[in-house]
């Protein structure tokens, strides 16, 4: 189940006409908890069966609880359906004047000078009649005590600057080519994947009897960040999929005689254009 609890506010980032940045949001987070529900099922399904008693949630490893880099995956795909065209790592520089370049190109410290001056963005996806930039973090954090930890902060902070930042070069090169980046918005996302470990003789009964407090203690958590998210999601799983296998060196470890409970995911979300909330 997915439930969004708060939405970007302010008339640009809300444009009907040019796209509207929450229903973008709302698209791609469908696609996401699709797509990872769809390989949960496929990969319950070849399970082979121990003992002649199946235990897929112990073995079940969902690419919406993985590493930076599959979520990103996730998400490219996601975005590939719902914009009509959309680029990951898509490289956007600062605009220089041609005297500029020659200038630095003459310099000894040219070449380094014109590197930093290049830079990428998550992904650019064209969307109505305009062009969304966003930024993609994620971390984890302990669902049944949520704090917020020195690394939830810290990419949450980097996220935001980067999106600021996407969403000054793209300003840019609207200016040059207003056709090809029509009204850019830089959105900052972030993925924060809710679990805590879990002895297997652990009743997992008892951590679902309390998913409702642990979900609105969880999303409480996030207002104390700053800058504060203006858009906040949920996606709960399945109550079936929600003891998963830990995982070791980026992989399934079904030896480690524990489960970790992973019972939902939040998506934290603002817009980098001036004026929004």
């Amino acid at each position: 189940m997915l439930k969004v609890y708060n939405e970007l506010g302010g008339k640009n980032v809300k444009s009907a006409e040019r796209g509207d940045a929450n229903s973008f949001l709302r698209s791609v987070l469908v696609e996401v908890a699709t797509e990872n529900y769809r390989q949960l099922m496929f990969e319950s399904l070849s399970l082979v069966p121990t003992n002649g008693a199946r235990t897929p949630q112990l073995h079940l490893d969902p690419p919406l609880r993985a590493n930076e880099r599959v979520i990103s995956g996730l998400f490219a795909n996601a975005i590939a359906r719902v914009a009509p065209r959309s680029r990951p790592e898509a490289r956007i520089d600062r605009t220089e004047s041609q005297e500029t370049i020659d200038a630095l190109v003459n310099d000894d410290l040219g070449g380094a000078e014109l590197k930093s001056r290049a830079g990428r963005v998550d992904y650019l996806a064209w969307y109505g009649q305009r062009i969304f930039g966003v930024e993609l973090k994620a971390a984890a954090m302990n669902c049944e005590k949520p704090q917020l930890t020195e690394t939830v902060r810290n990419r949450w902070k980097t996220v935001v600057d980067q999106a600021k930042s996407a969403q000054t070069h793209l300003l840019e090169l609207k200016r040059s080519e207003p056709h090809r980046y029509p009204s850019p918005a830089s959105l900052a996302l972030m993925v924060i994947i809710g679990r805590r470990s879990m002895a297997r003789q652990d009743r997992e009964d008892d951590h679902n009897s309390q998913i409702e407090t642990m979900e609105s203690d969880f999303m409480k958590a996030f207002t104390k960040l700053d800058p504060e998210p203006t858009f906040r999601a949920l996606y709960t799983f399945p109550q079936e999929f929600r003891s998963l296998v830990p995982r070791k060196r980026g992989h399934a470890d079904p030896s480690a005689g524990k489960a970790i409970y992973t019972p939902f995911v939040a998506f934290l979300a603002k817009s980098a254009i001036k004026g929004t909330s």
